[in-house]
């Protein structure tokens, strides 16, 4: 007799709506890579595609090494998996305890966490961020208790750019390790400019990372991502691993990549110069944000619920579409990708032109 799990029953999943079909719309909603990668690279990668033997199953070893070696740590301490929402249903459903156990990430984040907390029935305690977007960091030691499993910490965090250093992820770590809890880092925008916990993993045995091929790589369309950790750890988890982690077409699209990085660092470059224009930009102008330094995106804090909803509508209607509805009190703005600076200086005038039109500025 099969059971349906009550809890399962009560998440609500919805499907991501499709509007990328127009051509002339600017998606600035989901922090993904909008400045195309070029013909010449685009035919590079096609001519590389099509010596790949589709009709056999796929053979992961060589992206292993690859990957192992870009990064300088052994290839047994890597996971691949479905972008970092796999690494952290992994992570949940091979660390935790349904129904008992608890996990600590910050509030907002990653719509994922929470998703994944009630998949699999488990206790979620939140942190928050003071009024000066700062993440109240000592409050997870106050969380932690005997049933705690993990501890996420996005580093940075969205829609708040927040950064937590080395050493206070050290000293967390070694309180975590006391109380047999994970520490899991998440450096999904590694490496627009934060810092990496990377050489922590030797030390700390209880540390994960998580990264993925969605932001700087801008190959949010190959879903891949991986996990980084002990050896041990490592050999565990991937015991619940799929008949393949992933397919030929993503690993051989990642890996092409790996070995013309320079194009990746072209882009990521661009961005942060057109984060920089609109940063100024919207300083100059008196307008509250946050990001832009280490992670691809800006939150704009337009300190009013009716305000920001009116703002984004009248952006929808422009075709601009950017990402709000985050918990309060950050429901009084939203957050949006970067881009080109010929971009931002579009979402810019456009932002302007509606916010003078409400009479905000």
């Amino acid at each position: 007799m099969y059971i349906k799990k009550i809890y399962l029953s009560k998440l609500i999943r919805k499907k991501v709506e499709n509007k990328k079909k127009d051509n002339k719309a600017l998606f600035l909603n989901r922090n993904e890579l909008l400045i195309p990668y070029d013909t010449k690279i685009k035919n590079k990668l096609a001519k590389r595609l099509k010596k790949i033997k589709l009709n056999y199953y796929p053979e992961l070893d060589n992206f292993y090494k690859k990957l192992s070696k870009w990064l300088g740590i052994d290839e047994n301490k890597i996971f691949l998996t479905e972008g970092v929402s796999g690494a952290i249903k992994s992570l949940l459903e091979t660390m935790t305890v349904p129904g008992k156990s608890n996990i600590i990430f910050p509030k907002p984040t990653f719509a994922m966490y929470a998703v994944y907390a009630q998949m699999f029935n488990l206790k979620i305690k939140t942190i928050d961020y003071d009024n000066n977007y700062e993440l109240k960091f000592n409050k997870i030691y106050n969380l932690i208790d005997k049933n705690t499993a993990l501890v996420f910490l996005p580093n940075p965090n969205v829609p708040i750019e927040s950064i937590v250093d080395l050493n206070k992820i050290k000293k967390l770590a070694s309180y975590c390790k006391k109380r047999k809890v994970l520490l899991v880092i998440d450096e999904v925008y590694y490496p627009f400019g934060g810092p990496t916990a990377l050489k922590l993993i030797k030390k700390y045995q209880n540390i994960f990372i998580m990264r993925s091929f969605s932001k700087a790589f801008g190959l949010a369309g190959i879903r891949l991502g991986y996990l980084i950790g002990s050896k041990q750890n490592i050999k565990y988890i991937s015991k619940i691993r799929s008949g393949y982690e992933t397919n030929t077409i993503s690993s051989e699209i990642a890996s092409f990549f790996i070995d013309n990085y320079k194009v990746i660092i072209k882009n990521i470059n661009e961005v942060k110069r057109g984060l920089q224009y609109l940063k100024y930009n919207l300083n100059k102008t008196n307008i509250e944000c946050n990001g832009g330094k280490t992670g691809n995106y800006i939150f704009i804090n337009l300190k009013s619920r009716k305000i920001n909803s009116t703002v984004v509508k009248k952006l929808k209607y422009k075709k601009i579409y950017v990402r709000s509805g985050w918990p309060s009190p950050f429901d009084r703005g939203f957050c949006l990708s970067g881009s080109s600076e010929k971009n931002m200086k579009y979402f810019f005038n456009s932002l302007i032109k509606i916010l003078k039109s409400i009479k905000y500025i």
